[in-house]
C-alpha cells in the first residue's frame, strides 16, 4: 500500500504576505520556517553598509556563473567535500584554510561556501 502525503496549496510559502507584514516564511534545506521582523532600519544605509551589499550581490552573481558550468561545479563540489571532512574536526581551521576568515560559521550547502569563498576574496581585492 502507497504511503500518501498530500500537497497543501501553502506547502512551500515564502516571503510576506503584504508589504507592511512583519511575519516573513522562507524554505531552508527542504523546512519551512516563520520569523518576524522586530524594530527594521528605515534610516539612510551606511557606506560600509552599500558596499557589503554590493560585494555579497557581485558574490551571488558570480555563485551562479560558477555552478552553471559543469566544469567549476565539480572543482567546487570536491573542494566542498574537503571542507566538510576539515570542518567536522575543527570549523575555525576548515575556515581558515579554505575561506581565508577566522569565523566559526559552518557552511552547510555548496552555495553558501562558494559564496563565502567568493565574499572573502572580493573583500580581499577592495582592501588592496
Amino acid at each position: 500500500m502507497a504511503h500518501v502525503e498530500p500537497a497543501l496549496p501553502f506547502d512551500h510559502f515564502s516571503g510576506k504576505l503584504s508589504r507592511k507584514e512583519r511575519i516573513v516564511m522562507r524554505t531552508r534545506n527542504g523546512r519551512t520556517h516563520a520569523y518576524a521582523i522586530q524594530n527594521p532600519y528605515t534610516g539612510p544605509l551606511a557606506e560600509s553598509r552599500k558596499r557589503a551589499i554590493s560585494t555579497f550581490s557581485e558574490a551571488v552573481r558570480l555563485c551562479k556563473a560558477e555552478m552553471s558550468d559543469s566544469d567549476r561545479l565539480a572543482y567546487w563540489q570536491d573542494r566542498y567535500i574537503q571542507y566538510c571532512k576539515a570542518a567536522n574536526k575543527h570549523v575555525g581551521r576548515a575556515n581558515s584554510k579554505f575561506l581565508g576568515t577566522t569565523s566559526d560559521k559552518l557552511y552547510s550547502t555548496l552555495r553558501g561556501f562558494i559564496i563565502a569563498f567568493l565574499s572573502a576574496l572580493l573583500r580581499a581585492n577592495i582592501q588592496e
